[in-house]
């Protein structure tokens, strides 16, 4: 766990050293946003406004694979080079060839976002049998509700996990191409499973992912006007600033646990 702790600290102080790179990741996350909340409204009255609700959605699907490449590229780079902060420049630092393996990866975690979900949605329709089973068979009452509280556990258990090893394998295809990433599936599925990786991804979600929620569910009582839409764009605005501060932070951990060293470090 010594390693784990010096690459939290290390990641944590790169990201708080870099205020700029935040913002601007900030302000691409809230653009992003507030188009795919567009999108999300648009209505289903012609064909002409399906094509446009298309070609929306192709184009936010561009932006966050850009916005997936530049965080990779600069948590790649930096983690290579033990940087102290992360500059603009860093997350330019990707090719064609990079872009179009985020592009494909953006693709793949939203496929494999839906096969998860509908699995999970089964499992949940199952709670009143698992629980009538487990009643029947140990003779005591079992809650539907206290299997659902395990199911979702179990869930999200799982959720970290897929997530931390499809950002791992996204970043050591990033940094080295395919065959790195095939000679390294197994070892990194296992830190994503129960190793430092799974506890860095439990660790990212539990605190930024965590505060954001609570911050951005929050419901002060404010006078209504000016005050009750400044308090609901504050809150709005850090907890942004909380996920993109995560994202980084998850980013740069997973490549200093999971990239293999430059080769010019190697011996």
């Amino acid at each position: 766990m010594k390693k784990a702790f010096a690459t939290w600290k290390w990641s944590l102080g790169a990201v708080a050293r870099s205020p700029l790179v935040v913002a601007v990741l900030a302000a691409i996350a809230a653009l992003w946003s507030y188009g795919a909340y567009q999108w999300l409204w648009l209505p289903e009255s012609s064909l002409l406004l399906l094509i446009l609700a298309l070609l929306w959605a192709v184009v936010q699907i561009v932006v966050a694979a850009g916005f997936v490449a530049g965080t990779a590229a600069a948590a790649s780079n930096g983690a290579a080079a033990g940087a102290n902060d992360l500059n603009l420049r860093s997350l330019t630092g990707f090719n064609r060839r990079q872009y179009a393996r985020a592009l494909g990866s953006v693709v793949l975690a939203g496929i494999l976002v839906l096969l998860l979900h509908g699995l999970f949605a089964l499992a949940d329709e199952r709670a009143l049998e698992v629980a009538s089973f487990l009643t029947f068979h140990s003779e005591k009452a079992v809650s539907p509700q206290s299997v659902g509280k395990v199911f979702w556990v179990i869930e999200w258990l799982v959720w970290i996990a897929a997530w931390g090893f499809l950002l791992s394998l996204f970043l050591l295809a990033h940094a080295s191409g395919w065959g790195e990433l095939r000679r390294q599936a197994a070892r990194t599925l296992k830190n994503c499973c129960w190793r430092t990786s799974f506890f860095t991804s439990l660790l990212t979600l539990a605190v930024f992912g965590g505060l954001a929620w609570l911050l951005s569910t929050w419901h002060p009582k404010a006078p209504v006007g000016f005050w009750d839409y400044a308090q609901t764009l504050i809150r709005l605005g850090v907890s942004l600033v909380l996920i993109v501060v995560g994202w980084l932070f998850w980013m740069l951990s997973l490549a200093r646990l999971n990239l293999p060293p430059p080769e010019n470090s190697k011996p």
